[in-house]
């Protein structure tokens, strides 16, 4: 999975790299989208730092909701393996050395 942000500039949401780097070598944004970024840094505006980090943790713990809820789904899926009926003990079978006399 990954992590998906809502660009603040633009409103627009889009994806990054996992490791937060672009394949152009540059740094990927936790705040802006592709265009605005460009057009930020073009414009010679840093990005905010309180705000990356904001915005990561929500990505992240959205991330962990989504894994969490489709992890229950999974359970919830996969069928019961306890058996039907509860096992048979020693006692209950019968077999010729299974019954007991009285010596007298």
């Amino acid at each position: 999975m990954r992590l998906l942000f809502v660009c603040q500039h633009c409103g627009a949401r889009y994806l990054t790299p996992a490791d937060l780097v672009r394949s152009g070598g540059g740094r990927a944004s936790a705040v802006w989208c592709g265009p605005c970024q460009t057009a930020a840094r073009d414009g010679g505006v840093a990005e905010p730092a309180e705000l990356a980090a904001v915005a990561m943790l929500l990505a992240v713990r959205a991330l962990r909701t989504a894994l969490a809820a489709r992890l229950r789904r999974e359970a919830a899926r996969r069928p019961d393996r306890r058996p039907t009926r509860p096992a048979r003990t020693g006692r209950g079978r019968v077999r010729p050395g299974g019954t007991r006399t009285r010596l007298g």
